[in-house]
């Protein structure tokens, strides 16, 4: 194995430089791609300082297992079980998983791409009460970024398990960018007024449906949604660029994040189950992306953003 520590890692081809931190989370610390001869943010940029200070939530994109978005106050309940998980959020919720401030091992790095790998056991401090693994490799071919990330239950017990990842895109590529289009295959929305939610998925309101393509406002959002199989894409009008994201059907959900205090990013964060989706799926409700375990099997998916030039 190679210990990268601290650095970051570069992709890069013609069209695209990626730069990857090993050390914190496996995460993404930069995703420019070459317009018109000039090398652009396609994710919000990371401060240099949030490196040093294993600060996730700043990075262009972070990854999330064993588990996608909150577990409500930190409780798990699994089966017959309940599970204090450590509580790392604000609103007292355990939130996003084991892996992000964490460091990674770096399994194998090439000009165009990255395999990581992460071992729980390895570690203090995690509150998870199942053993796991997780590898992420990032590939960049031509115009397209792929990471395919798996999850493996290391213990002797059935896990529920989850995945995704939290990318920042940002509004404006351009100092001509004005507006954001903004298209999500959605089958459906979990209700509620705060992040967890009160009941399975349905209809959503008008201005929460971009089933069909339309503008996205600078106004606070914080969704789930239920998801079918087809891409998503954003497109930057002016500049005339359009990102394509697609995935495996395994991740079943999006979340929709367009913060209070930062009207220049916003996150589309493709993931498998929805928020609190174990808890919701043990005590009986359907449809949440919950999957199970049994143990040393695996859970495995890829996502591929693709940028294209608007004709």
């Amino acid at each position: 194995m190679i210990d990268y520590q601290s650095e970051l890692l570069l992709l890069e081809n013609d069209v695209l430089r990626i730069k990857v931190s090993p050390l914190v989370g496996a995460s993404i610390y930069s995703f420019r791609y070459n317009l018109d001869g000039r090398f652009i943010d396609i994710m919000r940029p990371t401060p240099s300082e949030a490196v040093k200070n294993i600060n996730p939530g700043a990075f262009s994109s972070f990854n999330m297992i064993p588990y996608s978005n909150r577990i409500e106050k930190g409780v798990l309940l699994h089966r017959a079980q309940t599970y204090q998980l450590a509580i790392n959020n604000p609103e007292g919720h355990a939130i996003h998983g084991e892996v992000r401030e964490r460091p990674w091992e770096v399994i194998n790095h090439t000009k165009n791409s990255v395999e990581l790998e992460f071992h729980s056991p390895d570690y203090q401090g995690i509150s998870w009460p199942f053993w796991f693994s997780a590898r992420i490799k990032f590939t960049i071919v031509e115009n397209r970024l792929t990471i395919g990330i798996i999850v493996q239950n290391l213990s002797d017990q059935e896990m529920p398990a989850g995945m995704g990842i939290h990318p920042y895109l940002v509004r404006y590529l351009t100092e001509e960018d004005d507006q954001v289009l903004l298209k999500i295959p959605v089958k459906g929305v979990y209700p509620g007024d705060t992040p967890v939610p009160t009941g399975c998925w349905q209809a959503p309101a008008e201005k929460l449906d971009f089933s069909v393509k339309k503008e996205l406002t600078t106004e606070f959002i914080d969704k789930c949604y239920r998801v079918d199989s087809q891409p998503v894409t954003v497109d930057w009008v002016k500049s005339r660029v359009r990102l394509t994201m697609t995935a495996d059907p395994v991740f079943q959900h999006l979340v929709l994040y367009c913060p209070k205090d930062d009207q220049t990013c916003f996150a589309v964060e493709p993931v498998t189950n929805c928020n609190n989706g174990f808890n919701m799926a043990n005590q009986g409700i359907k449809d949440t992306g919950t999957v199970y375990l049994k143990s040393n099997q695996k859970l495995n998916g890829s996502i591929t953003f693709t940028l294209d030039r608007i004709s």
